[in-house]
Protein backbone atom coordinates (compact mmCIF):
# COMPACT_ATOMS: atom_id res chain seq x y z
CA UNK A 1 0.00 0.00 0.00
CA UNK A 2 1.30 3.50 -0.88
CA UNK A 3 0.97 5.98 1.80
CA UNK A 4 0.57 8.89 -0.11
CA UNK A 5 -2.62 7.16 -1.31
CA UNK A 6 -3.72 6.51 2.05
CA UNK A 7 -3.56 9.69 3.06
CA UNK A 8 -5.87 10.78 0.36
CA UNK A 9 -8.15 8.53 0.79
CA UNK A 10 -7.89 9.16 4.64
CA UNK A 11 -8.45 13.08 4.01
CA UNK A 12 -11.33 12.14 1.51
CA UNK A 13 -12.99 10.38 4.49
CA UNK A 14 -12.32 12.69 7.00
CA UNK A 15 -13.94 15.52 5.43
CA UNK A 16 -17.43 13.88 5.30
CA UNK A 17 -18.28 10.28 5.51
CA UNK A 18 -18.49 8.56 2.38
CA UNK A 19 -19.70 5.16 1.69
CA UNK A 20 -17.17 1.93 -0.25
CA UNK A 21 -18.96 2.72 -3.60
CA UNK A 22 -17.48 6.28 -3.60
CA UNK A 23 -13.88 5.61 -1.90
CA UNK A 24 -13.76 2.56 -4.84
CA UNK A 25 -14.56 5.52 -7.45
CA UNK A 26 -11.90 8.09 -5.45
CA UNK A 27 -9.39 4.84 -5.68
CA UNK A 28 -9.79 4.08 -9.57
CA UNK A 29 -9.28 8.20 -10.02
CA UNK A 30 -6.16 7.74 -7.72
CA UNK A 31 -5.07 4.61 -10.45
CA UNK A 32 -5.89 2.04 -7.68
CA UNK A 33 -6.80 -0.96 -9.61
CA UNK A 34 -9.81 -2.75 -8.48
CA UNK A 35 -7.73 -5.76 -7.17
CA UNK A 36 -5.47 -3.79 -4.90
CA UNK A 37 -8.31 -2.35 -3.17
CA UNK A 38 -9.10 -4.00 -0.91
CA UNK A 39 -6.18 -3.66 1.69
CA UNK A 40 -7.19 0.31 1.71
CA UNK A 41 -10.83 -0.31 2.58
CA UNK A 42 -9.53 -2.31 5.66
CA UNK A 43 -6.96 0.21 6.33
CA UNK A 44 -10.28 2.59 6.42
CA UNK A 45 -12.58 0.55 8.36
CA UNK A 46 -10.45 -0.66 11.24
CA UNK A 47 -8.82 3.41 11.97
CA UNK A 48 -12.61 4.47 11.70
CA UNK A 49 -12.27 6.83 8.85
CA UNK A 50 -14.83 3.86 6.59
CA UNK A 51 -18.14 3.12 8.27
CA UNK A 52 -21.20 2.05 6.63
CA UNK A 53 -23.47 2.04 8.86
CA UNK A 54 -22.21 5.23 10.33
CA UNK A 55 -23.00 6.31 6.70
CA UNK A 56 -26.08 5.19 6.09
CA UNK A 57 -27.48 6.36 8.95
CA UNK A 58 -26.27 10.58 8.69
CA UNK A 59 -27.50 10.03 5.04
CA UNK A 60 -31.02 8.75 6.23
CA UNK A 61 -31.09 11.92 8.80
CA UNK A 62 -29.29 14.96 6.43
CA UNK A 63 -31.40 13.86 3.29
CA UNK A 64 -34.49 14.21 5.51
CA UNK A 65 -33.95 16.72 7.46
CA UNK A 66 -31.94 19.04 4.52
CA UNK A 67 -34.28 18.38 1.58
CA UNK A 68 -36.86 16.66 3.12
CA UNK A 69 -36.51 13.54 1.03
CA UNK A 70 -39.27 10.58 2.00
CA UNK A 71 -38.11 7.13 2.75
CA UNK A 72 -38.64 5.69 -0.92
CA UNK A 73 -35.78 8.27 -2.33
CA UNK A 74 -33.96 7.75 0.69
CA UNK A 75 -33.58 3.92 0.05
CA UNK A 76 -33.41 4.52 -3.69
CA UNK A 77 -30.59 6.99 -3.23
CA UNK A 78 -28.99 4.53 -0.71
CA UNK A 79 -29.23 1.47 -3.08
CA UNK A 80 -27.18 3.56 -5.89
CA UNK A 81 -24.61 3.89 -3.50
CA UNK A 82 -24.48 0.40 -3.31
CA UNK A 83 -25.42 0.33 0.15
CA UNK A 84 -26.50 -3.73 1.46
CA UNK A 85 -30.32 -3.94 2.29
CA UNK A 86 -29.91 -4.79 5.46
CA UNK A 87 -27.77 -1.63 6.61
CA UNK A 88 -30.66 0.45 4.45
CA UNK A 89 -33.04 -0.92 6.64
CA UNK A 90 -31.39 -0.33 10.37
CA UNK A 91 -30.61 3.62 8.93
CA UNK A 92 -34.53 3.77 7.68
CA UNK A 93 -35.23 3.20 11.48
CA UNK A 94 -33.59 6.85 12.22
CA UNK A 95 -36.83 8.16 10.64
CA UNK A 96 -38.73 7.11 13.59
CA UNK A 97 -37.07 9.94 15.75
CA UNK A 98 -38.01 12.44 12.78
CA UNK A 99 -40.56 14.71 12.27
CA UNK A 100 -41.59 12.56 9.36
CA UNK A 101 -45.62 13.01 8.97
CA UNK A 102 -45.76 16.45 10.46
CA UNK A 103 -43.26 17.34 7.57
CA UNK A 104 -44.87 15.74 4.76
CA UNK A 105 -48.22 17.65 6.20
CA UNK A 106 -46.34 20.72 6.16
CA UNK A 107 -45.01 20.26 2.79
CA UNK A 108 -48.31 19.27 1.48
CA UNK A 109 -50.35 22.21 2.81
CA UNK A 110 -46.99 24.69 1.40
CA UNK A 111 -47.31 23.43 -1.89
CA UNK A 112 -50.85 23.93 -2.09
CA UNK A 113 -50.89 27.16 -0.74
CA UNK A 114 -48.15 27.71 -3.80
CA UNK A 115 -50.18 25.71 -6.64
CA UNK A 116 -51.93 28.61 -8.91
CA UNK A 117 -54.26 26.44 -10.23
CA UNK A 118 -58.10 27.50 -10.19
CA UNK A 119 -59.43 23.52 -10.07
CA UNK A 120 -59.03 22.32 -6.55
CA UNK A 121 -58.57 18.58 -8.22
CA UNK A 122 -55.34 19.44 -10.20
CA UNK A 123 -53.86 21.57 -7.28
CA UNK A 124 -54.50 18.45 -5.44
CA UNK A 125 -52.55 16.42 -8.07
CA UNK A 126 -50.07 18.62 -8.09
CA UNK A 127 -48.94 18.34 -4.96
CA UNK A 128 -49.37 14.54 -4.66
CA UNK A 129 -46.94 14.19 -7.84
CA UNK A 130 -44.51 16.71 -5.57
CA UNK A 131 -44.48 14.36 -2.32
CA UNK A 132 -44.42 11.52 -4.38
CA UNK A 133 -41.02 13.14 -6.33
CA UNK A 134 -39.95 13.50 -2.97
CA UNK A 135 -39.97 10.14 -1.95
CA UNK A 136 -43.27 9.79 0.63
CA UNK A 137 -45.51 6.66 0.58
CA UNK A 138 -48.46 7.27 -1.38
CA UNK A 139 -51.15 6.13 1.20
CA UNK A 140 -49.49 8.75 3.49
CA UNK A 141 -50.15 11.36 1.21
CA UNK A 142 -53.34 10.52 0.83
CA UNK A 143 -53.85 10.44 3.79
CA UNK A 144 -52.88 13.98 4.27
CA UNK A 145 -54.11 15.01 1.08
CA UNK A 146 -58.14 14.69 1.82
CA UNK A 147 -57.19 17.34 5.04
CA UNK A 148 -56.13 19.83 2.38
CA UNK A 149 -58.42 22.53 1.37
Amino acid sequence: MKSEVLQKLARYCAYQERCVWEIQVKMESLAVLPEDQKPYLEWLEENNYLNQERFAKLFVRSKFNQKSWGRNKIKFELKRLQVKDSLIQKALEELLDLPYEATLESMLKDKFQQVKDPNEWSKKQKCYQYAMRKGFEADLISMYMQQLK
